[in-house]
């Protein structure tokens, strides 16, 4: 039997030696060491071995399921997984596609303006076709006619996709094909250590600017770089769950005895593990909110949202406000250039992780929660789940009672309970993400847990929103249909604040119903629904 050292198989193979340790640690291959041999080989059984990891990568499968097919080579297994990367290859090229669609109806619209100068306005819009339908415009109105009253005459125009046979892609389509293809990559796990920190907080008008000039003068004033020349410069933007801003702190690592200007505070960051992924001036909220999905996606993390979030003592003080806030570490990774022409920061975003532990979903009443709060009242830990559904952004017009006999009239309502299993709950998610925030409103999603479905490849041939939210502790609010419920004004009087992590709340109703108060319905008067209400 032939071995084969690493450095030879590498070469080989083509896989750098990194890659081949990063396998050896999960688990798919394993390296020996040779009887007077100072080198660690591979022998033939393993290097067939990493010739069928090297094919599921290429095919796109996920090193943790490449682990499940070679540990149990269940044929059953096996398909599953290998559907589950179908799914995820279809949902990329469909964004391809659209964000293709789009462009190539822009060259042909813009072919035909070549020469002249356009007003970039028309890039908005509800439906990405009428950015199609106003390229058309332009060029018909280079002709312009007008009426008796001196008008500019809009004449009707087929968009061009529609002349194309293609189906109306609207400006939703476009947001989740760049949610999909903007997935993070790169996020590494760190550990920053416990330092002691010189902190200054700016509220108002350039609140960022403020802190940042406030550290910069202090650094340089104090020569601090030369007195810690390993120095770190956080900020933290307060924001919270909706995306309002109430000012922003900034933080500099110096040496414990160092007198600070009266501005500034003295604390002890107490360090811990981050996830971290590269920042620039262009795609801060989308990393945010990248993070976030990265996250809530993770087998091995959650978001650490229990206890200090800031890790700091004494603790930032949380601003009472709708969902709390995200307090997330920005890291300046070159603050020692800042003098230097043509200074460019480089920045980390950080965001405060623990190890994800599953956990027993136990429900347990919550003594005289009638007395506290009005309701009757539980609380549970539930370990990740997925949600599956159909959902719309609620703005402008847009209501939930709408949307509600939409899902009613066109038959998805009926769907969900086709493949809702007996006694699963219908659910309703009002929650705040990127596209609803980009478009003035929030998001309401009427779904399932994915537990509870008894079919999960049919069910997702029906164009669902797909959603996975993180672990939590959630109180159960128990209240008929027809109360007045206002689940943020109720928490507090239990002793909890709203886990805005998870960015919204669930209604659950166990009829296959969806709650839609209507007086003169007895039987629904009587009927009782569940508030899933994330909490810390």
């Amino acid at each position: 039997m032939e071995l084969r050292t690493v450095s030879t198989v590498s070469k080989e193979y083509g896989i750098s030696t990194r890659m081949l340790r990063y396998y050896e640690q999960n688990g798919l291959i394993k390296s020996m060491r040779k009887e007077g041999y100072s080198y660690r080989v591979y022998d033939e059984a393993n290097l067939k071995r990493l010739q069928q990891v090297i094919i599921l990568r290429k095919l796109q499968i996920p090193i943790k399921q490449i682990c499940v097919i070679l540990n149990n080579p269940d044929a059953a297994t096996i398909v599953e997984i290998f559907k589950n990367s179908i799914q995820a290859l279809d949902n990329e090229i469909t964004a391809l596609s659209t964000i293709k669609m789009i462009l190539d109806d822009f060259v042909i619209e813009l072919e035909k303006i070549i020469n002249f100068d356009l007003n970039l306005d028309f890039i908005s819009g509800d439906s990405v076709i009428e950015l199609t339908r106003s390229l058309s415009l332009i060029q018909k109105n280079i002709k312009t006619n007008f009426d008796e009253a001196g008008n500019a005459e809009r004449w009707a125009v087929r968009p061009v996709s529609e002349a194309n046979g293609r189906e109306n892609i609207t400006m939703n389509d476009l947001l989740k094909a760049a949610e999909v293809l903007n997935k993070l990559e790169n996020v590494r796990v760190v550990y920053v250590p416990p330092m002691t920190i010189a902190s200054v907080y700016c509220t108002g008008e350039n609140s960022e600017e403020k802190a940042w000039q406030a550290i910069t003068d202090f650094v340089t004033q104090s020569n601090l770089i030369e007195v810690k020349p390993d120095l770190r410069v956080f900020k933290i933007p307060y924001i919270n769950a909706t995306g309002n801003s109430f000012g922003d702190e900034a933080w500099v690592s110096i040496p414990d005895t160092l007198a600070i200007p009266a501005a500034f505070v003295k604390k002890r960051f107490l360090g811990g593990q981050y996830a971290a992924h590269v920042m620039d001036d262009n795609n801060g909220f989308e990393i945010a909110l990248g993070m976030q999905d990265w996250i809530n996606e993770s087998d091995i993390y959650q978001y650490d949202y229990d206890g200090n979030l800031s890790r700091c003592h004494p603790p930032i003080n949380e601003i009472d406000s709708f969902g709390g806030m995200h307090l997330d570490l920005v890291e300046v990774l070159n603050f020692n250039s800042f003098q230097k022409p043509n200074f460019k920061i480089q920045i980390d975003y950080l965001t405060p992780i623990k190890d994800y532990i599953m956990t027993e979903e136990v429900v347990v009443e919550i003594p005289d929660s009638k007395d506290k709060c009005g309701f009757k009242t539980s609380i549970v830990t539930k370990n990740k789940f997925r949600i599956m559904g159909f959902t719309k952004i609620m703005g402008g017009d847009a209501s939930v009672d709408g949307f509600i006999d939409e899902i009613r009239k066109d038959g998805r309502l009926d769907i969900l309970n086709k493949h809702r299993k007996p006694g699963a709950p219908v659910l309703g998610f009002g929650s705040h993400d990127m596209d609803s925030q980009m478009r003035g409103g929030w998001r309401y999603t009427i779904c399932m847990a994915e537990s509870d479905i008894t079919d999960t490849h049919a069910f997702m041939e029906h164009n669902l929103y797909i959603e996975k939210i993180d672990a939590s502790r959630w109180l159960i609010f128990e209240h008929a249909k027809e109360d007045i419920f206002d689940d943020h004004a109720v928490c507090p009087k239990l002793g909890y604040t709203w886990n805005g992590i998870i960015s919204g709340s669930f209604t659950a109703t166990y009829d296959g119903e969806i709650w839609k108060p209507d007086p003169s319905d007895e039987a629904g008067m009587k009927s009782i629904v569940y508030c899933w209400y994330p909490v810390k």
